[in-house]
């Protein structure tokens, strides 16, 4: 029997449950595994990790294993004697690196075979692995004769070439299922191996379905065991094959497999990585399988997003139907017409709207189907692994219990050529279709068999399904299924997660794609993912670079560090002093701050610019109110109401004007003509309840900031907050020579307010 690296692979959870074993606690054991590695990677102490790693394999018998050990443990014994006599070795250095790649490929073989024994989610991945041949060879024999069976098969005239082909096509499935099973789990691989399979799977001699699938397990194993030849293997698949399916597939597995650690101790592999970062063709499929990726991660966001704004719409414009060519109007009930004669043209215009949004969102690359086809995934067709990484063929044997008519029908034909959906959720559309096919109306059935039938929305017949992007954008929502839905899930690190989903975040892309990266960095703020994007925008920042100044004061201001923005604000001026954009956002940070003298000076520098500006003028004033010079900014309020009658925010700033010229009444007033509005806010229903507070109608002023309150969350408040509310405006209480006793009396009439009945009449 040949195999991958000379190891017995008869499951060991077999031939080692002895009672030493069954004693030791899985996690426990796993996590000791991960320790000494972290050790090893942290201090490069080889010897001190050997003798950790015996310790392990004194408990966890692995004749294998404790083989691979002794041979390290013996040539770092002999370097140590080789130096203890005095000897110089210009290798020395070499030879350390070596061993220490050599343990840390033992530490996750060590894993791998800890987990066979203890994890039962592994046993059916085993069976297989003791009575295949890994030998690239006969693996290159079995595909190629499958091709040529195909071929043949496909010749025959006679009334038997069906059944033919499904047998061929049978047990084929049934021993590519076998190799996917059995070299997932595989240790190591040797770099002959690996080379000679990926030249395998880019030879034009074997099926692409084939090599697609293999180039997926391939990926799964990096990703699970960080083997560095797998993950050269990918490199060079993605690098050398003509067909996009498969050097999309290989582009995932090597940029997902990549792991900091590893690369640490493979130089070698980190340079071939660093080689290729040097081609722009490269660095721009990165980039876009970065923001791909982010779009996946997003789906259930999104799927949310369409719940909540255009199914509703779709939902409620039944009497329309959406066709390949557009949206055309059912029968039309004549009473609806005669009553709402414009009601069609209405429903229309939004349906149109709804559509529109929903194909921006797809054409942007949202995965607009993940929450429809998530509930299609307990089909029997996806408890098997290999399932979810098929491309799309009617020819599966597990869809062979269907009926030909189905098979054959034009539908059938028509999700093969759709570009709608990947290929798992072609496999869910199609089981769940079958089972009601039959039961359709025989006008239907007619046109469905006529390929009339489409699987296509409004807009789909543009997709170019040749395109890599599209190809790529597939095979991740495909990937992204299988980690967020598949039961398999639960044995790899998940890539679309939180800590593993930027994988530009890796050193290895560090210095050589800061221009992509700077482009993901705004990507991700159109996002609104501020976490995210500070995680990045920190890996990569440049203090020279005055647009990571730019970023970074965004950051800083949705945190509400506003001091540290204002300081980035001030280098930004500093070196160019006419950056508007800066200039407004070091007056906005200065503003609520509570530095007014300098926001004021920030907006009347921007209303020079800009003299009619109605925001920047809103702001100044408001600003010159709340730095006690507040006839300059009540005039400015005067000019901007005259000229906007129907403006809130003008109206809510004169108000707050008046209230610090100790005009109580006028404000009342205009907080008469605020609060029915229904753009009021907590803050309206506050400072009215200033205005009678100061004008000493305190019932009044009681009930207003117990709407204020309860218009926030709605719970009862302690008198602790409210004083707190009461704080921020401290300047405009003094004015009016409220006391603090007075706001404490204040707050708990307001809080006992919320104990009992309460006329909250605005």
């Amino acid at each position: 029997m040949h195999v991958v690296t000379g190891i017995d692979f008869t499951p060991y959870r077999f031939k080692y449950m002895n009672e030493q074993q069954q004693s030791i606690n899985p996690k426990t054991g796993i996590q000791e595994i991960r320790r000494i590695e972290k050790s090893l990677v942290d201090s490069g102490f080889l010897g001190e990790a050997l003798l950790d790693t015996k310790e392990f394999l004194n408990t966890f018998h692995n004749a294998a294993l404790e083989n691979r050990l002794e041979k390290i443990d013996n040539d770092y014994t002999l370097m140590r004697d080789f130096l203890s006599k005095g000897y110089r070795d210009e290798k020395r250095d070499t030879l350390y690196q070596s061993l220490i790649g050599n343990l840390y490929r033992l530490l996750q073989d060590v894993v791998l075979e800890y987990e066979k024994v203890h994890n039962p989610m592994l046993f059916p991945h085993l069976q297989y692995q003791s009575t295949l041949s890994f030998d690239v060879d006969s693996i290159r024999e079995k595909l190629e004769s499958f091709v040529s069976e195909v071929a043949f098969s496909s010749l025959e005239i006679n009334s038997n070439q069906s059944e033919l082909l499904k047998t061929v096509y049978s047990e084929h499935h049934y021993y590519i299922q076998q190799l996917f099973d059995a070299i997932l789990f595989t240790q190591q691989w040797s770099h002959d191996f690996a080379m000679n399979l990926a030249n395998l799977l880019i030879s034009p001699t074997i099926d692409s379905l084939d090599a697609q699938l293999l180039v997926s397990v391939m990926s799964l194993g990096a990703i699970y065991n960080k083997d560095p030849e797998r993950l050269l293997a990918l490199l060079e698949i993605y690098k050398q094959t003509n067909d996009e399916h498969i050097k999309q597939r290989a582009l995932s597995g090597w940029v997902m497999g990549v792991d900091d650690d590893m690369l640490k101790f493979f130089t070698s592999v980190n340079d071939e990585i660093s080689a290729e970062l040097d081609n722009e063709k490269t660095r721009t499929e990165v980039l876009e399988l970065q923001m791909q990726v982010i779009y996946c991660r997003n789906a259930q966001r999104d799927t949310e997003k369409l719940k909540q704004d255009i199914m509703p719409t779709l939902l409620k414009n039944q009497q329309f139907e959406i066709t390949p060519t557009g949206i055309k109007p059912k029968e039309e009930d004549s009473m609806e017409d005669i009553l709402h004669p414009d009601a069609a043209d209405q429903k229309m215009e939004e349906l149109e709207q709804s559509l529109h949004k929903m194909m921006d969102m797809k054409q942007q690359g949202v995965d607009i189907y993940f929450g429809g086809f998530s509930q299609m995934k307990r089909f029997s067709f996806f408890y098997t692994e290999s399932n979810w990484f098929i491309p799309f063929t009617k020819n599966h044997p597990q869809l062979q219990h269907l009926s030909t008519d189905f098979l054959n029908s034009g539908m059938i034909k028509t999700i093969l050529d759709s570009g709608s959906f990947c290929d798992s959720d072609k496999y869910s559309f199609v089981l769940a279709t079958a089972s009601i096919y039959d039961r359709l109306p025989a006008n239907i059935l007619e046109a469905l068999n006529a390929g009339q039938g489409s699987m296509e929305i409004y807009g789909d017949h543009e997709i170019d399904m040749t395109d890599p992007t599209y190809i790529r954008r597939m095979y991740l929502q495909d990937l992204y299924r299988f980690f967020t839905l598949s039961d398999f899930r639960r044995l790899f690190e998940n890539p679309f997660d939180h800590q593993h989903f930027l994988f530009l975040l890796h050193p290895i892309f560090h210095h050589k794609m800061a221009y992509e990266a700077r482009r993901i960095q705004k990507f991700l703020l159109k996002q609104k993912m501020y976490s995210s994007l500070s995680r990045l925008f920190y890996a990569y920042k440049d203090h020279k670079n005055i647009n990571d100044l730019k970023m970074e004061t965004v950051i800083c201001m949705h945190d509400e560090d506003y001091l540290q923005a204002i300081y980035l604000y001030e280098l930004i001026l500093k070196a160019n002093p006419n950056d508007r954009q800066a200039l407004a956002g070091y007056s906005q940070a200065s503003f609520i701050e509570g530095d007014y003298k300098e926001a004021a000076i920030g907006y009347r520098m921007l209303l020079e610019h800009d003299p009619d500006n109605k925001a920047i003028a809103l702001n100044l004033a408001i600003s010159l109110i709340n730095n006690d010079e507040a006839e300059e900014g009540v005039n400015i309020l005067y000019r901007l109401e005259y000229e906007q009658p129907e403006d809130i925010n003008v109206k809510r700033a004169l108000a707050w004007g008046q209230l610090y010229l100790g005009k109580t009444e006028q404000a009342k007033q205009l907080y008469q003509t605020i609060l029915p509005k229904e753009s009021h806010n907590s803050s309206d229903y506050l400072n009215a309840g200033y205005a009678s507070w100061f004008s000493r109608d305190i019932s009044r002023a009681i009930v207003l900031f117990h709407n204020s309150l309860a218009m926030i969350d709605g719970r009862p408040k302690k008198p602790q907050e409210v004083l707190k509310l009461f704080s921020k405006d401290a300047g405009l209480l003094q004015r009016y020579g409220i006391t603090l006793v007075e706001q404490k009396l204040i707050a708990d009439m307001v809080c006992a307010s919320f104990q009992g009945p309460q006329n909250n009449k605005d």
